[in-house]
């Protein structure tokens, strides 16, 4: 049995004093709450500009919106006008004065469309070039929604490393005080296999979230077309995003203008202008034909005169008539299925709209009441439970207990605050609009330029 004087228990309870004080400001130190961006940081912001400028995906799109554009201009442009140059009734003898009809010749013939088919097929390639262009905005909305998303989950992977990390400290500091409990009679076996396998745990969790740090940057490297080398940059807090309470403006950005509902509309419009133009390659175009042949002097020495051709011709379309109807009423049926095309992307907006604000409203909520609420709560348990272990009421396990279940609270709370800034990144894809979620933008064309 072991007996304490007076003045050992002053000094164990002077001992139990400083360790409370000691692993208190350790482990309640907060986690998870927003700081200045260190000098050198990198921001969201820099981030989707380095995109917009590099991404290789985009660059196609923005090329392939221009060579729509350029097709455009060719598209129904008349045909080139024939030149003829030659000689006409030119004898066997090779002799310009035998025949008065011998001629040096040179004629010019044109085809002219007269019923506006070609007109119509320069329209329906316009309405291509918008389909193109729309296609090209709709991949930015997609990529930069998809970079907040990575941003996101590599800063929320590197925040949760440095609360393992914290959390870690404070349980080594643990073990050593189990430690200096079990050698000094005091404290129990328990204790100290506790704060092990805490620490172990802990440990593994560093693991895990250097991992999804590393898949997060490397995916976010790719989308910026860098090829970063050496240690993980440190990133900058991403910008704080409010949920209105109704999806009302969510919905109308959506759904009004969005690329995807462009889209359809132009291929819409453009296969209406080629079933046009299809039937109205039916009727017969105008060739117009001119020719100037020069005479010179007959046998007798007299001098000719020269001679001009014109003529005036239609073609006749006997046979391509069931051809054309063919071809326009396909593009009939494709101008059905575009516009349906486009009642179902308003549809899905709409739905995804809905079910994006829901997911955001839900996030957000969790992340106030665990910030304000819940952590706050936590914190002020473990402290009280620090001040019981200090008084000698309570075991130091009890204390650890506290310590993890405030640990698990900030891990947690960083999860809620990814998801909300994942929903951040989801909103932008949807809308385009950086002002809704809180984020400057790199400019996004209607053209998708």
């Amino acid at each position: 049995m072991v007996s304490l004087t007076f003045p050992s228990l002053i000094c164990l309870r002077a001992a139990r004093l400083f360790l409370a004080s000691l692993l208190c400001a350790l482990v309640l130190s907060p986690g998870a709450t927003a700081t200045a961006a260190p000098p050198g940081a990198v921001s969201l912001e820099s981030v989707l500009r380095d995109v917009a400028a590099s991404n290789p995906t985009l660059a196609a799109r923005r090329s392939m919106a221009e060579a729509a554009s350029d097709r455009r201009r060719s598209a129904g442009a008349w045909e080139s006008p024939m030149i003829e140059v030659g000689v006409v009734n030119l004898p066997t003898s090779g002799r310009f004065d035998e025949d008065e009809m011998t001629m040096k010749m040179v004629g010019v013939s044109q085809r002219v469309p007269l019923f506006g088919a070609k007109g119509l097929r320069r329209r329906a390639a316009g309405e291509e070039a918008n389909a193109a262009g729309a296609a090209s905005a709709r991949a930015q909305f997609d990529l930069y929604g998809e970079a907040v998303a990575a941003y996101a989950d590599a800063y929320y992977a590197l925040e949760s490393v440095g609360e393992a990390i914290r959390h870690e400290s404070g349980i080594r500091r643990f073990a050593e005080a189990a430690r200096a409990r079990y050698r000094a009679g005091n404290g129990r076996l328990e204790e100290i296999l506790r704060a092990e396998a805490e620490g172990a745990r802990v440990r593994a969790d560093v693991v895990r979230f250097q991992s999804d740090a590393e898949v997060a940057l490397a995916r976010l490297d790719a989308l910026r077309a860098q090829d970063a080398q050496g240690a993980p940059p440190t990133l900058a807090a991403p910008p704080s995003f409010v949920v209105p309470a109704d999806p009302a403006s969510w919905i109308a950005a959506a759904t009004e203008g969005h690329p995807r509902v462009r889209e359809a509309e132009a291929r819409a419009r453009s296969y209406g202008f080629s079933a046009r133009a299809d039937r109205r390659a039916v009727w017969p175009d105008l060739e117009v034909r001119a020719s100037y042949g020069q005479r010179g002097r007959d046998a007798m020495g007299m001098e000719l005169d020269d001679m001009v051709s014109a003529t005036v011709a239609f073609t006749l379309p006997i046979f391509s008539g069931s051809r054309e109807g063919a071809m326009a009423n396909e593009m009939d049926a494709m101008a059905r299925v575009a516009s349906a095309e486009r009642a179902e992307a308003s549809l899905d907006l709409t739905r995804e709209a809905r079910t994006l604000h829901a997911e955001a409203t839900a996030a957000s909520r969790m992340v106030a009441l665990l910030a304000d609420t819940v952590v706050v709560t936590q914190s002020k348990a473990l402290e009280a439970s620090w001040s019981a272990f200090a008084a000698g009421t309570t075991d130091l396990y009890r204390v650890l207990d506290l310590s993890h279940a405030l640990y698990a609270e900030d891990l947690e709370l960083l999860e809620a605050r990814r998801t909300l800034a994942r929903a951040q990144g989801a909103l932008i894809a949807l809308t385009g609009r950086g002002d809704l979620a809180g984020v400057d933008l790199p400019a996004i064309g209607r053209d998708g330029r």
